[in-house]
């Protein structure tokens, strides 16, 4: 039976893939003897094949007690025979896990050609030259092996077990296209159409998944950006049904997914590299981490991609999770969320012995009405019968879990069970997500909060403080595993908890788990030295009580009651311990820094001599050994008090960043104790608001064009909270009721007051009104008051609760340096108020969707020296209010800049949402329907050659050409998009006045132009009409200078654009541009210009950047503007945005005038250009009137 199983495991993986640089797997002579080849890497230096032989010395052992000797030939390369020797972890193997073993350790111990070792596909090389002859050459050819330096990796490439016959690659070439016809961007890295390691890149603007402005700043992501899911395929490209074929060890050496960021739709192959080279972060770290910047580098300009905010959960959940969902939904017909519920059921309780999927999972998931259509688009759910797209179901799935992020828990990624709506992503209730997620780096990073927003971080703290010291904690850091000093909460006075605002009875919520009683903690009695910072034990115990690295609690007897925080340093010389300069809390938890510093960011240097002699002061200390989570929680807002106490400033925090490397505040040991540095990571991750500091002076942070007029003398934050779809909830509720009141304001703006205590809890859970605060003499619903010190005298009560010894009650952290009196919020509220709860005195709004958080105010009594003041003064683009309803700051009516709101412009413009395919519409940071202006794009936007290749099918090279004309290539399938009236080839071009060709040409220029035209003809095969929005008639270019182009399609962007209803109403199917280059190019922009119809002008009230004369107005399409690098895909796409931008572009309907002329066009354009500084570019005159340049003949 063993040596069966031995057989049948060796004949499995003849048949299968086999790993990497592995090949010719074969029985040996012997029994339990197998032998294979390896041939490395492409870039790997082995000229020829390595004969390896594996034996199991006793067979019978197999599968479960046997072991192996792997050796290789005597003529073999040292490195091999060397890295075959270090092979461990093979006994219990299978016969694939053991090649699977032998494949990762030999690639990475085999050296390249230049003789260096690296991980696998770390010396692949791109080629970025341009061929001088060929102006069809591609780009560039990831994974390019020189003709010149052959690999056996490229000559044994015929070996390997999988052929990528035309069937193969046309299977590629459908996957693909199945997740371009979607949506997506789709490029490739490698040989895919060859079956050997290659990438896929799948890709979508972050502007089209309809995430709100504050959402993609609290994700640290920009809307220009892209949202990159990369495959890697390191044995060649797998279908859909391949990969669920495969168990888990099959899984693994076949498949790999990162989910990333970029400026561009597809990485650099070094990026692709670097996103699966997994290093250690720390060596006292046990977690890895790919090699590409984090989710805090979104501006470098280091590296074009990045991870994002969700990466480091998603990717290992990503290579876990996916393949056995795809397999439960192809087999079961589940929707994504009842294979996820059903795989988490199974990875916990095991798979039933039926097999039987219970009925409760087939109950379809809810749909978000809200959510763009390419996130909630399901490739599964489509009608029919083809193959399904390996590519496009991972996208999906990622575009889910990214999108969707709040919905479910970081770490664990169950479906959150609860109602309140935050606009981070968290972990659940579970105490091992929490900790897995603050010991695995899955939060923020607090170090890039504390040097870019230090106000915000202060602002935390104190909301946190603040909370609490008035025992009104809900939730609280269990999981984490703190250690804490002591408590003895008869040194403490004991709130009445049923007590809230004034006096008020509150309902209490009584909690789940029982109270415990802290630990009785031994007390030590010592002698200390202040001078030398030295303890010694008068009474020697047995063993020591403490180590190096631990923290105590030290107090002295006397008339100075202060508790000294400190860490013991050494201890060698017990009963003697030295200790680092103690943080010093007085009686009443203030810090005290009069006769003991605060610390400071390098270790206060001492001078120990023999000579000195010790003045020991009797003395006592506890350490830190208290179980947070066996405190109660009276016991545990008491700890959090303290330990925050014990927290330096956060300028302190900043400065120690500033200087040290690496900036991480774990270092500053002799400062900071464990548990008040996993306490502030604690305060700052579960933050679940969006909050951007205006004032201030860090460079990440400062927003001063949003500085709100009327609230003088307080610092002013940005402020979001609710889900990513939360402002799209609101922005709906405006347009609804607008149209449905006809309303000229659509939003009126109130403030919202509440106590400090309440903070901490409303920037997790939003706005309700679940809890009874402050009585509710007006109805159910969120109070908001017309003028900003009626909230403000609600917002700064505290009832006389504090946290403080007997006789004495603290309710603000001492180290603040914003030393918070009051804290209120201004909100946007649909303009509806007599359809509120009540509308006076106050205006109570019981729809939480027809609020919307914008602002915090915050007042505050700072330190001299550490808040700047603001001098106020009116912006100068005010957003229109309603003059009846406009709220009074602290002295004056509030004047809001435009630039801070965004629902204003989504629900005057009354756009209606729309059943279009997302592929279909231009998203913006308003809403779902709102274009986003791209002023000047990059590369990011060039659809490379060889991605539009693979999108063709192959020639048959055994028909004969019918024709002289070399054969055009054709699509399997032109994809469908929305309905058009445009028809291609109807334009009369003898009816066009256009300029004379150009005589002119440059052989530069001209390969750069053949291939600007070949791309676009690719992309316009690949692409439905509607998708494109622009037509080129390759048959009727005779120049390739001079390009006749038509724009159509308009109400693919906005149905309700004018200029659609204009087309309409003169039955107009496009537009005519007339497109010239110049013999520059691409160093200088093409000149375009409008020939048919006409528009009306700037002056007239029209915009759609066309110039009186027809030029387009573009700085793009000027010397300022323009960049070689751009490509005509991206002029096009922008060109086309701009004329659908507001103000639109109008249509002169009078037919006064026939179409444009050439020389009043170049005369509109040269005007612009001098209205707006812009420079023109050199050889315009020759290039638009035909006149020769100046210093030609």
């Amino acid at each position: 039976m063993p040596r069966r199983q031995f057989v049948a495991d060796l004949q499995k993986a003849q048949q299968d893939t086999l790993p990497l640089g592995i090949c010719e797997l074969q029985q040996g002579e012997d029994d339990g003897q197998f032998e294979f080849e390896f041939i490395g890497t492409p870039t790997s230096g082995i000229i020829e094949p390595v004969k390896i032989t594996a034996i199991i010395p006793d067979v019978s052992d197999y599968p479960t007690r046997h072991e192996y000797m792997v050796y290789c030939s005597d003529d073999a390369p040292r490195t091999i025979g060397a890295a075959l020797e270090d092979v461990r972890g093979t006994n219990r193997k299978t016969v694939f896990e053991l090649l699977d073993i032998v494949s990762a350790t030999l690639t990475r111990s085999t050296p390249d050609r230049d003789g260096d070792t690296q991980m696998p596909d770390s010396q692949l090389e791109t080629e970025d030259e341009e061929s001088d002859q060929d102006v069809y050459d591609d780009d560039h050819e990831a994974f390019e092996i020189n003709a010149n330096q052959p690999t056996l990796y490229a000559a044994a490439a015929s070996r390997l077990p999988k052929a990528a016959g035309r069937a193969f690659r046309s299977r590629v070439r459908t996957d693909v296209l199945a997740a371009k016809t979607a949506g997506f961007r789709v490029g490739h890295l490698g040989h895919l159409m060859d079956g050997l390691n290659a990438f896929v890149t799948v890709s979508v603007r972050m502007s089209k998944l309809g995430i709100s402005e504050e959402a993609m700043q609290a994700w640290q992501v920009d809307p220009k950006e892209y949202l990159i899911l990369i495959i890697q395929y390191p044995n060649g490209y797998k279908t859909n049904e391949e990969l669920q074929a495969c168990d888990s060890m099959r899984l693994t050496p076949n498949l790999a997914m990162r989910l990333c960021a970029s400026k561009k739709y597809k990485p650099t192959l070094q990026d692709a590299i670097k996103a699966f080279t997994v290093v250690k972060k720390d060596f006292k770290e046990d977690f890895i981490t790919s090699d590409l910047p984090g989710a805090q580098e979104a501006g470098t300009e280091k590296s074009a991609m990045r991870e994002t905010f969700i990466s480091k959960p998603l990717n290992g959940f990503f290579q876990e999770s996916l393949v056995p969902m795809l397999r439960v939904r192809s087999s079961g017909g589940l929707d994504w969320g009842g294979a996820e519920a059903w795989y988490t059921e199974m990875a916990s309780k095991g798979a039933n012995d039926t097999g039987i999927i219970p009925d409760r999972f087939y109950k379809p998931e809810a749909k978000n009405d809200t959510l763009s259509d390419i996130v909630t688009a399901d490739h599964y759910a489509e009608r029919s019968t083809a193959a399904r797209s390996f590519p496009l179901l991972a996208m999906q799935f990622a575009l889910r879990h990214f999108v969707r992020c709040t919905e479910f828990c970081l770490v664990c990624h169950r479906k959150l069970n609860v109602e309140l709506e935050a606009i981070k992503p968290y972990v659940c209730d579970q105490s091992l997500c929490l900790y897995q997620y603050m010991t695995l780096g899955f939060g923020p990073s607090i170090e890039h909060e504390v040097l870019t927003q230090p106000q915000v971080v202060d602002l935390l703290i104190s909301f946190c403080y603040n909370s609490a010291s008035a025992r009104k904690l809900r939730d609280f850091p269990d999981g984490l595993a703190l250690v804490v000093p002591s408590v003895d909460m008869s040194q403490y006075h004991a709130p009445d908890p049923a007590l809230g605002y004034r006096g008020h009875a509150v309902p209490q919520i009584k909690s789940a788990k029982g109270s415990h009683e802290p630990q009785d903690l031994p007390t030590h009695e010592i002698g200390f030295d202040r001078e030398r910072l030295e303890m010694i034990f008068f009474n020697k115990p047995e063993q020591c009580p403490v180590r190096r690295g631990s923290w105590i609690v030290l107090t002295t007897q006397g008339f100075d009651s202060s508790e000294m925080h400190c860490r013991v340093v050494d201890v060698t010389y017990y009963p003697t311990i030295n200790i680092d300069e103690p943080v010093v809390l007085s009686s009443t938890g203030v810090p005290n820094t009069s006769n003991v510093g605060m610390g400071s960011a390098s270790a206060k240097t001492r001078t120990i001599t023999p000579a000195t002699t010790p003045r020991w002061t009797p003395a006592s200390f506890t350490v830190y050994a208290q179980d947070f989570e066996q405190l109660d929680k009276a016991a545990k807002c008491i700890s959090i008090c303290k330990l925050l106490d014990t927290l330096p400033p956060v300028k302190a925090l900043q400065d120690y960043l500033a200087t040290k490397q690496p900036a991480d505040l774990k270092y500053w040991v002799e400062r900071i104790s464990p548990a008040a540095l996993s306490l502030l990571r604690w305060i700052v991750a579960s933050n679940r608001a969006c909050i951007m500091q205006v004032d201030g002076d860090s460079g990440g942070g400062v927003r001063g064009q949003e500085r709100l007029y009327g609230m003088k003398d307080f610092v002013q934050f940005r402020f979001a909270m609710g889900a990513p779809d939360k402002e799209q909830r609101f922005i709906t509720e405006v347009r609804k009721t607008t149209q449905r009141l006809e309303l000229e304001y659509p939003t009126i703006f109130a403030f919202h007051g509440s106590p400090l205590r309440n903070w901490h809890m409303i920037i997790r859970e939003g706005l309700h009104f679940k809890q009874i605060d402050h009585g509710r003499a007006y109805g159910d619903g969120v109070y908001h008051a017309k003028e900003a010190s009626t909230s403000g005298g609600y917002s700064g009560v505290n009832a006389g609760l504090g946290y403080g010894a007997k006789g004495t009650a603290r309710t603000a952290w001492a180290n603040s340096q914003l030393r918070i009196n009051s804290a209120i919020a201004l909100n946007e509220i649909v303009n509806a108020p007599a359809e509120f709860q009540s509308h006076h005195p106050y205006y109570v709004v019981q729809h939480l969707d027809w609020i919307q958080t914008r602002y915090l105010f915050v007042q505050c009594q700072p330190a001299e020296g550490t808040v700047r003041s603001i001098e106020e003064k009116k912006p100068t683009n005010a957003h229109p209010q309603d003059p009846q309803r406009t709220p009074t700051g602290v002295s004056n009516p509030i004047v809001i800049p435009a630039s801070a709101i965004t629902s204003r412009r989504a629900a005057s413009d009354g756009r209606a949402s729309t059943s279009q395919s997302p592929a279909k519409r231009i998203k913006g940071l308003g809403g779902f329907d709102d274009p986003i202006p791209i002023e000047n794009d990059s590369t990011s936007d060039v659809t490379d050659a060889e991605d539009l290749d693979i999108l063709f099918e192959e020639d048959d090279p055994e028909l004969e050409p019918v024709t002289t004309d070399p054969p055009s290539q054709t699509l399997t399938k032109r994809p469908k998009g929305a309905a058009t009236d445009f028809v291609p080839g109807t334009l009369d071009f003898t009816t066009l006045p256009i300029m004379p060709e150009p005589a002119y040409a440059n052989s530069a220029s001209t390969r750069r132009l053949m291939k600007e035209l070949a791309a676009l003809q690719k992309l316009q095969n690949a692409t439905a009409l509607s998708d494109l929005g622009w037509h080129l008639d390759a048959e009727q270019i005779s120049n390739p200078y001079q390009w006749i182009l038509e724009l159509h399609s308009f109400h693919v962007i906005e149905p309700l654009l004018p200029l659609v209803a204009d087309m309409r109403r003169q039955n107009l199917h496009s537009l005519v541009l007339e497109i010239r280059f110049n013999r520059d190019f691409p160093f200088t922009p093409p000149y375009v210009r409008v020939i048919r119809p006409r528009f009306l002008s700037f002056a007239q009230g029209a915009g759609g950047h066309i110039v009186q004369g027809g030029a387009m107005c573009m700085e793009l399409l000027t010397n300022t503007g323009w960049s070689s690098v751009s490509s005509m895909e991206s002029v096009l796409m922008q060109i086309r945005l701009a004329i659908a931008s507001q103000p639109p572009a109008r249509l002169d309907t009078t037919g006064a005038r026939g179409d444009y002329g050439t020389g009043e066009a170049a005369e509109g354009y040269l005007r612009a250009c001098r209205t707006h500084g812009w420079a023109v570019p050199p050889g315009f005159r020759e290039m638009a009137f035909g006149m020769p340049r100046a210093g030609r003949t």
